[in-house]
């Protein structure tokens, strides 16, 4: 579905995610789990990590907090567009600097009542030339603190595993200021649509 010229997804359209941790990043977020998946650690430089149930490593998602320097104060459904911009902007300079290699570029997203920036990098573990990673990153900024959802798959794995990241960033509910006041509840039910270095060190890779 599209709203305005930009991708859309319902909650119903997405697969299961409930919310089973307590609020994060100081009270600010809370982030529902997708079904299949488990949290998994919280570390230095993100809010949490979740992996397959029973398994460890790679495909993980990686979700991280941090101040936005400027641009933007809060993403909504009006703006994302030009967020999204802002965001390719980035991705630009990080290219020039051979820092990034960008495989899709930023487009906006709406998840849920949630409007994000998506992209796609590439990336290769350490020591391993040719075992190659993709990283779906999903970005947005709400009250001023930038929150990616960075899902890190097997080049081969990006569309088996999108959609659950897609339900986290649908599922998520914001809290803003004092007033406790949230964003990303629940919908109706509607009708059906560089890089990282490896597990253990997921937690320092940029966007």
């Amino acid at each position: 579905m599209d709203a305005g010229g930009v991708k859309q997804y319902t909650a119903a359209q997405l697969p299961k995610a409930e919310q089973q941790l307590p609020a994060l990043d100081g009270g600010r977020i809370e982030l529902p789990t997708p079904d299949g998946w488990a949290f998994a650690s919280q570390g230095k430089g993100l809010l949490t990590r979740f992996h397959l149930k029973g398994r460890t490593g790679i495909p993980q998602i990686v979700v991280k907090a941090e101040d936005s320097p400027s641009g933007i104060a809060t993403v909504t459904a009006s703006n994302v567009g030009e967020y999204a911009e802002q965001v390719q902007t980035d991705l630009d300079a990080q290219v020039a600097q051979k820092r990034a290699t960008v495989l899709e570029p930023a487009r906006p997203l709406l998840l849920g009542n949630n409007a994000w920036a998506r992209y796609v990098l590439s990336a290769k573990l350490p020591g391993r030339s040719q075992a190659t990673l993709e990283r779906q990153v999903l970005r947005t900024t709400r009250a001023g603190r930038t929150y990616t959802i960075d899902l890190q798959v097997d080049n081969t794995d990006l569309a088996k595993h999108r959609d659950h990241a897609y339900a986290i960033a649908a599922g998520v509910r914001f809290h803003e200021g004092q007033s406790g006041a949230t964003s990303g509840t629940p919908e109706p039910a509607a009708p059906a649509g560089a890089g990282p270095v490896g597990a253990a060190d997921a937690a320092t890779a940029a966007p």
